[in-house]
């Protein structure tokens, strides 16, 4: 809004400073509805000034946005109009993945208000973009600002076309993995395309896309980006070439690894005793592939060569080549003098087998807090997180191990994986995971007098994991009011208990529709 000179001084200022003068403040057609107060004049020039606006000519009007598929069911958008006025907001992502999995579109009174919330919010906008529906789709396209933060799907080729050949870096970014999701080849093409015209800096933020939808046929492409000039690009093209199972970087470094390796066997039953010599030399063809680059623990120079060799050979490996169990490499490993720097590189290479989507990924994951090794667990600080990459069926797996382990980093390390996963919004554990995460939670309860800091942030873990299909075991195994420190706990009892129920409502607002 356009303020007249004087106007405009005696808002800044203030009428203590700036006495406002009608006569001077507004335009004289004004001043019979102005009357003598500041606030009049500034809602008189407002209305003034907007009821004299002229739009643009010349411009054709937008296409009309299509038809939505199936119609969400009402018991369903009443309770998203709940979440959004703030009850159990947390599980607003499970609405938003029940919608998906039941293929029904966010209704069309609740975009705007969806779409604007998931402005500032990233994991919202990945949960929520599948189920925008061709109206959220065509609105996005509208807004100039909703546009540069959603970017389309694989089911709108059109847009992520646009996107990739006009978008800003991230926007091609994520045009690049939705083309991959899409046909890998034809991605990998496009990118090939106009590689050597791209920034060195675009090169970077572009390349980990290859991650989606990652093939042998891609490994070419990364095997000349290992030459590249710029240190990120060709960091990037070795962390992907050590993800993709049986590459040719994975097969060198392991048979580095065996040149420096004698393993000697013992008797019937006993683990084998492994031989380590450190490397004489870091040769031209050893730099290429990463070795002496990173360094993350103040090793030895020589020793740090062992750790970014062993970090690129996938963990099976030295399994069915010792013929022993993941929990029997790492007894193998520490029993040598190098041992901590053997098993930093293979739960750095067990995290990027996780990645790599491998189930059986899951194995060494169990076989850390399983094994006999002492503080095996503390080699990464990462370990929950590099669980997360695992897929969904082996990631719980690892949950329900880590839960029944009950000894050292197990159970917190559990609680940090069920942490992780709630946050991706959605998800729901087995029944049977479900009583063990319940079973910990209660066992909490009787271990502290009252709740600590971070016990409300657990209760609210529980409530978007577990499986509501059955309530009657979320009423079970709670201390009763005969319990000495019952009423430090009732309150975050009862609204786990009440989220639980909300929950379960919420699942079946999508199959109960009563109009």
């Amino acid at each position: 809004m356009q303020l007249p000179v004087n106007l405009h001084k005696a808002v800044l200022a203030g009428t203590s400073r700036v006495p406002f003068d009608p006569a001077s403040g507004v335009a004289p057609a004004l001043q019979p509805v102005a009357g003598q107060g500041l606030w009049h004049a500034l809602a008189a020039q407002d209305l003034w000034q907007r009821a004299g606006f002229q739009p643009a000519t010349g411009i054709d009007a937008p296409t009309a946005a299509g038809a939505d598929g199936a119609a969400c069911p009402r018991t369903a958008e009443d309770i998203l109009l709940l979440l959004m006025r703030g009850m159990h907001a947390n599980l607003l992502p499970t609405w938003l993945t029940l919608a998906q999995a039941k293929g029904v579109s966010v209704p069309h009174a609740c975009l705007v208000p969806l779409l604007e919330q998931g402005m500032g919010k990233p994991g919202l906008r990945e949960t929520l973009m599948p189920v925008l529906g061709e109206r959220g789709r065509w609105l996005v396209a509208q807004n100039p600002q909703w546009s540069a933060k959603y970017v389309a799907g694989t089911d709108d080729a059109a847009a992520v076309d646009q996107a990739w050949n006009t978008g800003a870096p991230a926007q091609r970014a994520a045009a690049l993995r939705a083309m991959r999701a899409a046909d890998p080849a034809a991605a990998l093409a496009s990118l090939q395309g106009g590689w050597a015209q791209e920034p060195a800096d675009l090169r970077a933020a572009l390349l980990p896309c290859l991650e989606v939808g990652l093939s042998p046929a891609d490994e070419p492409f990364l095997e000349a980006a290992l030459d590249d000039k710029r240190k990120e690009v060709r960091g990037a093209a070795r962390e992907l070439l050590a993800i993709l199972p049986g590459s040719q970087l994975g097969a060198r470094c392991a048979a580095r690894m065996e040149a420096l390796f004698t393993l000697q066997p013992q008797g019937a039953g006993q683990l084998p005793v492994l031989e380590v010599a450190l490397p004489e030399a870091c040769d031209k063809a050893m730099k290429r592939d990463g070795v002496g680059v990173e360094n993350p623990y103040r090793m030895g120079e020589k020793q740090s060569w062992i750790f970014n060799m062993m970090q690129c050979v996938p963990p099976d490996h030295w399994a069915e080549r010792w013929r022993v169990t993941p929990a029997g490499v790492l007894q193998v490993m520490q029993a040598n003098e190098f041992g901590r720097v053997l098993q930093e590189g293979l739960v750095h290479a067990i995290g990027l087998s996780a990645r790599a989507g491998l189930e059986q990924a899951a194995d060494w994951f169990i076989a850390i807090h399983a094994s006999k090794v002492p503080n095996a667990r503390a080699l990464s600080a990462r370990f929950s997180d590099m669980a997360m990459a695992l897929p969904p069926s082996a990631r719980e797996r690892v949950l329900h191990a880590w839960l029944e382990c009950g000894n050292g980093s197990g159970v917190p390390d559990a609680l940090s994986l069920a942490r992780q996963m709630a946050g991706e919004g959605g998800a729901q554990v087995s029944q049977a995971v479900s009583r063990l995460l319940l079973d910990r939670l209660q066992q909490m309860m009787r271990e502290k007098d009252a709740p600590g800091y971070g016990m409300k942030y657990e209760f609210e873990t529980m409530a978007s994991l577990l499986d509501v299909s059955d309530m009657e075991y979320l009423e079970q195994g709670w201390p009763g009011p005969e319990w000495a420190h019952w009423d430090n706990w009732r309150q975050l009892v009862d609204e786990l208990k009440e989220a639980l129920r909300f929950k379960n409502t919420l699942h079946r607002s999508f199959t109960d529709n009563k109009e």
